[in-house]
């Protein structure tokens, strides 16, 4: 049983440490932050039994095994290496970090000191996304062509508004960018019969604030097996979560690809241990059909416990197949090419 140390209290927080109730190979030992109320109502609420007011000294804590990393995104990259450096396994929130060169300092130290590391994309961890990548690796749809996926919503202009404060590192592609480009790279891998490919083009347009935040953008990758993807993110354009793969045989869609098995909203409390966790499916739509078939997903575990295992499962390897550090150093040089193509770098 692994002893999870929360580093950060905000609503991630809330909602992985909900998932850590449901799992069998962890659990959360102590959280830290800096906010006194946000500590004292997770850990409450969540009845972690240590509290620390100081990040120092959670990783001071010998009993802790593994930190989960959720402060507010520019942190990351210091705490992840000093966790490191105390001999602390690591699951960093994504985005990793701020840009490629921040991840590679981070996955340089977890090699150095000998400890896990994965980057937060809960998503990879889901059977669902087994799943599809599984569809597309066996020809379901024949010779993949095309992908979508779009991950955007709307949230207010505010001063106040993490989404719109780029001093706390925040930004369409920073913010939820990483989820249509890590799908889009897994699936055009999956189509080559490889973990995932790099593309070799990315052309993007995008909306950027005066402050230098973007707000809304899609690119366009294309890809040595001739397959092209649209990846598009917002914080400020609302539209309907998804991914398309789009092949010769057919079209596969996935409805919820980002928040499957999860009550997102309400896993910030803590829910009760009898609590059902929904089905997801995906959708298969043959070439010349009107009808897709419904391809259900039973889950047994909320989305984030599924992320928890995958870390127990692999943490003597150092890596998890859902997330590898190579995966991570290309999504995030990617998100760097991004930025760099719509002036938001």
């Amino acid at each position: 049983m692994l002893n999870w140390g929360i580093m950060g209290a905000g609503g991630i927080a809330r909602v992985f440490c909900n998932g850590l109730r449901f799992s069998k190979t962890g659990q959360a030992a102590a959280v830290a932050s800096q906010t006194p109320d946000k500590l004292n109502s997770l850990a409450d609420d969540f009845s972690i039994p240590k509290r620390y007011s100081t990040y120092e000294a959670l990783l001071q804590d010998p009993e802790i095994d593994v930190i989960y990393v959720s402060t507010i995104h520019p942190l990351h990259a210091e705490w992840a290496i000093k966790a490191a450096e105390a001999g602390k396994h690591l699951l960093v929130e994504k985005p990793i970090g701020m840009n490629s060169t921040e991840t590679a300092a981070m996955v340089d130290a977890a090699a150095k000191h000998d400890v896990f590391l994965m980057e937060a994309f809960m998503y990879r961890c889901h059977p669902q996304t087994q799943k599809l990548a599984q569809l597309v690796r066996d020809g379901a749809i024949g010779e993949v062509r095309m992908i979508r996926s779009v991950f955007s919503y709307y949230t207010p202009p505010s001063a106040t508004s993490r989404a719109y404060n780029k001093e706390l590192g925040d930004s369409a592609i920073l913010d939820v960018g990483g989820y249509p480009a890590s799908m889009a790279r897994l699936l055009a891998g999956a189509a080559a019969g490889r973990p995932f490919l790099e593309p070799t083009q990315v052309k993007a347009l995008g909306k950027v604030s005066p402050s230098g935040v973007d707000l809304y953008t899609a690119a366009t990758l294309q890809f040595e097996n001739d397959i092209v993807a649209e990846i598009i993110c917002g914080v400020a354009c609302q539209m309907p979560v998804e991914v398309s793969v789009y092949g010769e045989e057919g079209m596969i869609s996935v409805p919820n690809p980002w928040l499957p098995s999860t009550p997102a909203r309400s896993a910030k409390k803590a829910l009760p241990l009898d609590t059902p966790f929904p089905s997801t499916m995906i959708e298969l739509t043959p070439r010349g059909s009107q009808t897709a078939q419904q391809i259900v997903i039973e889950p047994d575990r909320d989305l984030f416990t599924y992320e928890a295992d995958m870390v127990a499962a692999h943490i003597a390897d150092r890596q998890a197949p859902a997330m590898s550090w190579d995966d991570t150093l290309g999504n995030m040089r990617l998100l760097d090419r991004w930025r760099e193509e719509i002036g938001a770098a």
